[in-house]
């Protein structure tokens, strides 16, 4: 057999520009980290960081078992045996995305195995255990469902013999999983392996059913949610493209179904795979589209959808002589009939623009692209479907984007630096602002006429909902032509919310949607204007037209106020990220549009459906029945869905202008209106690098040219290592590895406190995005920890400055920890650090304080936590966190949390005790006195009541976290925004931080 040939390609220009531009940013953030906070620095900060995020298009794979799903992932990607193949067992419903390995171990291949929790796994044996349970004559009528092969086969390959006859508390007994603990802990298990053949067998049990071995072993794939497998040398194909696995039809478990529709609904493009064979008689393939059309059309953001007829190579014996020819010629007519049949699905095609391209039918054979024995490559069509993933890839306007904003941030960075605040800046302002006002008005009128289109529909919906209505119940509880039956249906209708979805061999089958047929009528009116409105492909539509033509225009400003060019660069290229970000925005807001009728109806039903639900014994059935005709007489709930549309509309409208307003506005305030910032680190060198990047890659070029200066900031930092009996001096980037931490579940621990676990997959500074610790790793390691509480018995007259972490790492791989301190001055002799063990504390001296941190070196483990020994009243960095709940049941009225904390308070941590309330970002840095006295003042609001007029900064590292005001909000529909200030009482209410917060 010819080896599978490897996908790699020598990296483009592009590539190289983004890799050398990241490189440039992670130095002009080391830069702003040695610096104290301001509102400017704080949103430099932010720039860099969401420079980032990157949303990534994904491929939905969709066929049944044995059409050659897995082979043609493997063989497009250039492996042998990546995806366990469906000859290896029976294919389950466990979902798998593929994506490139970006992670600092990018040569190898990993598996992170994504379980349910032990919640929803116990839902799911309850239901099972439910279903059997129907032999209380509840029906004459009642039939035993085949459902149960499914739900037998589930328990048979997890507990063996076990399962039989065990109760639920048995089957959720621990020692059925010793061998994952990570089902108990609610984290991923993760494989990293050299070779994918090695990966495929060791995740075969997370994935595939072995009915075949006459020997028990346990398999875990009943407990999976999704698996993910990160596949060295991609970037070519995977770096913004994830291939997802998917089952046909959602998943009888909720969990797993509700990431089933997320990912159907993310799909930018679907892939229908089937049997050359049977491509167009084959049911399963054509009801998998009729049953996602409205997820991947109106409710999603599928812009091509492609049939992928596999086994072209698979040909009678007679063939064989001409192979080739037969192959080809069958290839072609195939690709007809496919098209032909497509073109007869009215109710399908209607959902969707018909744009040029979209649909696609590719006739291909996985074997024949390895051996050649046939036909040549190019003529399997996998080299297109490359190509094809390559396009989504889009590698070149990702870079061009990450440029763009790189070069907006250090123009604002440079032309703070050199200019003062002058007239020419006010001007250019207000010329800006009138644009704007002007900008949001016509954007405004555009959304204004898609309510008034989509209201008149929904009011003729409403009318023919309510006529039709019995008649659309019935199609679904008592459709005619079926006699008996139904009893099991219709009690997990009520049981699961209206909706039903068939097990085992009836998974095929589409689910029944009783919320769904309630809307069908307004949802068919609607179908028309929503396609018109936010098409997936094809035109652009109104809306996102509007948002494309949104500009400022500052280009042709330049020319008069070449003082203040690079602030305009600055507002030009903010312009560009902020539209790209609304116009997935909108992408995102017209799904849930979409899904608000449905929604809308299975929320008014809800308290209907328990109620039926609870009916038992003879006749049951019946009145099941009865107790949802009466409820949907007498509540209006089509008047109800109408309504939650048009109020998604109106927040839609209320998003954009306010992004608009908000965020430009707050980059025009912070470009134009601040005065001299020489406190900003010299960027010339990088912001001289960065727009020959920025020129070369738009092909254009400035007329703006830099003087370089010399940079005195000191780029590292030097601290002593030891080492068995030998110590050593290592010098170490202040640029330390920033890394998302997992929160840790159900360990046993009593505070209720989250847990997090930061994996360090190699030695070096690494630190955690949500506490701000750092660790110094001689080594791989994973590290534990938690914020615990401060024991005043310990404490005495010591003051802590921090909060006290718990921290832990099995592989003993920490050598240093770097604790984050809230001081404006980092030569404070008085911080120590703290380090408890068994009731006892030692007062450990630091290494060194830098503006941000604390270091200590450790050689063992326990309790951290920063002290000072006498108390200060000196000002310290502070944050301003705000926390929106309602009043009760009262939707109009709302009760604004302000919290005044220390800046090393981390926010994770507030916004875990304050679970119910909205957190609002804004710039939430200032600097407060320990102590001191501070008041809250709310403007732009009418009807606000503040309490108390006056509050304290206490300074606290308590574990709860008490609002200093509350702001009572008796209406906020009247007032665009908020604005907040906090006013220091010490110092004739100056103002020491304000902010503006959108009521939208």
């Amino acid at each position: 057999m010819a080896s599978v040939p490897r996908l790699l390609s020598e990296p483009s220009t592009k590539t190289e520009t983004k890799t050398e531009v990241k490189k440039i940013m992670q130095r002009v953030k080391s830069k702003l980290d040695d610096l104290p906070s301001t509102k400017l620095i704080d949103f430099l900060r932010g720039k860099i960081q969401t420079l980032e995020k990157d949303k990534k298009e994904i491929v939905g794979v969709f066929g049944k078992t044995g059409a050659g799903k897995s082979f043609l992932i493997n063989t497009i990607l250039g492996e042998k045996k990546l995806l366990p193949s469906g000859n290896q067992g029976a294919c389950t419903s466990v979902m798998i995305q593929v994506e490139t390995n970006m992670t600092d171990s990018d040569s190898k291949y990993i598996a992170e195995i994504e379980f349910m929790t032990e919640e929803e796994w116990k839902e799911e044996l309850w239901s099972i255990f439910r279903d059997r349970s129907y032999e209380d004559g509840n029906d004459e009528d009642q039939e035993r469902d085949d459902d149960d092969d499914d739900d037998d086969e589930k328990i048979s390959v997890l507990y063996g013999k076990d399962g039989r006859g065990a109760t639920l508390e048995e089957l959720m007994d621990r020692m059925h999983f010793r061998e994952i603990p990570e089902f108990r802990l609610s984290v991923k298990k993760i494989f990293l392996c050299d070779t994918a053949e090695e990966l495929s067998e060791k995740i075969t049990c997370y994935t595939r059913s072995d009915t075949q071995s006459d020997t028990f072993k346990r398999q875990y794939w009943p407990l999976v949610k999704c698996i993910t497998i990160k596949v060295p040398n991609s970037k070519d194909l995977l770096e913004h493209v994830v291939l997802v696995d998917l089952p046909g039809n959602g998943d009888s478990n909720k969990s797993r179904d509700e990431m089933w529709k997320s990912f159907v609904g993310n799909c930018s493009a679907v892939w229908i795979v089937s049997d050359i064979a049977r491509a167009t008689s084959e049911k399963e393939s054509w009801e998998i589209l009729d049953s996602t059309v409205s997820l991947i059309g109106p409710g999603g953001e599928c812009r091509n959808i492609s049939f992928i007829c596999t086994k072209t190579d698979d040909i009678e014996e007679d063939q064989k002589p001409d192979a080739r020819t037969c192959i080809l010629l069958r290839n072609e007519t195939t690709k007809k009939q496919v098209r032909v049949k497509f073109n007869k699905q009215k109710e399908m095609k209607k959902h969707f623009s018909g744009g040029k391209d979209f649909l696609q039918v590719f006739t291909v054979s996985s074997k024949e692209y390895q051996k050649e024995k046939h036909l040549q490559q190019e003529e399997t069509e996998i080299p297109k479907l490359q190509e094809f993933i390559r396009n989504l890839n889009d590698r070149s306007t990702k870079t061009s984007g990450y440029v763009s904003g790189a070069y907006g941030i250090l123009s604002l960075i440079q032309g703070a630096k050199s200019s003062d605040k002058t007239d020419s800046k006010e001007e250019v302002c207000q010329v800006l602002e009138q644009r704007l006002k002007d900008k949001i008005k016509s954007i405004g009128q555009t959304l204004d006429k898609t309510y008034t289109a989509f209201e008149r529909c929904l009011s003729k919906g409403v009318k023919q909902s309510e006529e039709s209505c019995e008649k659309l119940m019935n199609k679904v509880i008592a459709p005619k032509g079926k006699k008996g039956g139904g009893y099991q249906i219709m009690k997990s209708l009520c049981n699961n919310g209206g909706v039903h979805k068939p097990k085992g061999k009836k998974e095929r089958r589409r689910g029944i949607n009783l919320n769904e047929s309630l809307a069908s009528c307004m949802i068919k009116l609607i179908d028309e204007e929503f396609k018109i409105h936010f098409p997936n492909e094809g035109k652009r539509g109104p809306i996102r037209e509007q948002i494309d033509h949104f500009t400022l225009d500052t280009n042709s400003l330049v020319g008069e106020h070449l003082e203040v060019s690079l602030h305009l660069t600055f507002l030009k290229t903010e312009e560009t990220v902020l539209k790209a970000k609304l116009i997935c925005d909108l992408c995102e807001k017209k799904k849930k549009i979409y899904s608000t009728l449905t929604e809308s109806v299975k929320d008014s039903m809800r308290r209907c459906y328990i109620r039926a639900s609870e009916h038992k014994g003879k006749d049951s059935l019946k009145r099941m029945k009865d107790e949802l005709h009466h409820h949907m007489k007498n509540n209006n709930i089509f008047q109800k869905a109408k309504e939650d549309m048009l109020g998604c509309l109106t927040n839609l409208k209320e998003h954009i202008v306010m992004q608009l307003k908000c965020k430009l506005q707050e980059s025009m305030d912070l470009s134009l209106k601040t005065p001299n910032s020489s406190f900003l680190p010299d960027v010339t060198v990088e912001y001289n690098k960065m727009k020959m990047y920025y020129e070369k890659l738009m092909g254009c070029s400035s007329t703006v040219q830099i003087t370089p200066r010399l940079d005195l900031h000191t780029k590292t930092t030097t601290f002593e290592s030891q080492s068995g009996n030998r110590r050593k001096r290592v010098q170490v980037s202040k640029s330390v590895t920033m890394l998302n931490p997992e929160i840790v579940k159900d360990l046993p621990t009593h505070n209720h406190k989250p847990t997090y676990r930061l994996q360090c997959p190699k030695a070096g500074l690494f630190q955690c995005s949500s506490t701000g610790l750092v660790f110094l790793m001689k080594g791989k390691g994973d590290v534990v920890y938690k914020v615990t509480q401060w024991d005043n018995s310990l404490l005495g007259s010591i003051t802590p400055a921090g909060p006290l972490f718990s921290i832990d790492c099995p592989e003993q791989s920490v050598r240093q920890l770097h604790l984050p301190h809230c001081m404006c001055d980092e030569k404070d002799d008085n911080l120590s650090m703290a380090h408890v063990t068994d009731g006892n504390m030692e007062i450990v001296q630091p290494l060194k304080t830098t503006a941000t941190h604390v270091i200590v070196n450790v050689t063992h483990l326990s309790l951290f936590g920063l002290i000072r020994d006498v108390f200060s009243f000196l000002p310290v960095r502070s944050q301003v966190l705000l926390f929106l709940r309602p009043q009760g049941n009262r939707p109009q009225k709302h009760i604004l949390n302000v919290i005044l904390l220390p800046r090393n308070v981390p926010l994770c941590e507030v916004e875990h005790q304050q679970k119910g309330s909205t957190f609002i970002q804004t710039s939430s840095n200032c600097t407060l006195t320990p102590k001191g006295k501070y008041g809250l003042c709310c403007e732009l609001v009418a009807n606000s009541t503040i309490q108390p007029k006056n509050g304290q900064f206490d300074y606290d590292y308590s574990p709860n976290f008490h609002p200093t005001f509350q702001v009572f909000l008796d209406c906020m529909s009247g007032a665009e925004n908020i604005r907040l200030s906090l006013l220091d009482r010490g110092s004739n209410d100056q103002r020491v931080w304000e902010c503006l917060v959108p009521t939208g």
